[in-house]
């Protein structure tokens, strides 16, 4: 055990087939790995079927044989990270950007990341250039965490391009992204090591 395993309170990741049937196979495994959090499980589950769909509907992940990888990480001091990981832009249409919708009686759907805000202490998405890493702004990623036993990000080769979106400025970007939420949690659980 390593003396900053002591943090976490949940480490989970698993890479799923990149198909809409996915869906409900991902919110059931975000349901069962959050049940110890109840006082953000369901909100969990939303949004990691918000964002899974994203991906699918919106990525090369839900192109032939794409895949989406969804990581789970709680720390003692009471936050849990969702992340979700696509293939990047789809090969078939122009790329698109994330971003929050009103809802509209008269636009059906696009209301993802709208209700991911509502639901969320903090949302983003960055590139996936080197795998996820968001340390400088405090969080920590499943592969932060303890990269040997996460599964393998589900890109090919890392991108050396910059991004448009997460803040980060760089244009042109067409690699894989990280997209992200925090929850706060009032559940105190013990660490796992």
């Amino acid at each position: 055990m390593r003396g900053e395993d002591s943090i976490y309170t949940l480490k989970r990741a698993r890479l799923f087939p990149g198909t809409r049937d996915q869906v409900r196979e991902a919110r059931w495994w975000a349901r069962t790995h959050t049940r110890p959090f109840p006082d953000v499980v369901d909100r969990v589950e939303l949004v990691i079927s918000e964002l899974f769909t994203n991906a699918v509907r919106h990525t090369a992940s839900g192109e032939d044989g794409g895949t989406v990888l969804c990581t789970l990480v709680g720390l003692v001091y009471g936050t849990v990270h969702l992340e979700v990981l696509d293939l990047g832009p789809r090969s078939d249409r122009p790329k698109t950007v994330a971003r929050i919708m009103m809802p509209d009686p008269e636009r059906p759907g696009g209301c993802g990341l709208f209700l991911t805000a509502a639901l969320t202490k903090e949302w983003g998405r960055i590139p996936a250039e080197a795998g996820p890493g968001y340390l400088e702004r405090g969080y920590t990623s499943v592969f932060d965490a303890e990269p040997a036993s996460a599964p393998a990000p589900p890109w090919s080769a890392p991108a050396t391009t910059g991004a448009s979106e997460g803040g980060s400025g760089r244009d042109g970007y067409t690699g894989p992204m990280v997209t992200w939420a925090v929850f706060t949690t009032m559940a105190t659980l013990p660490a796992t090591g």
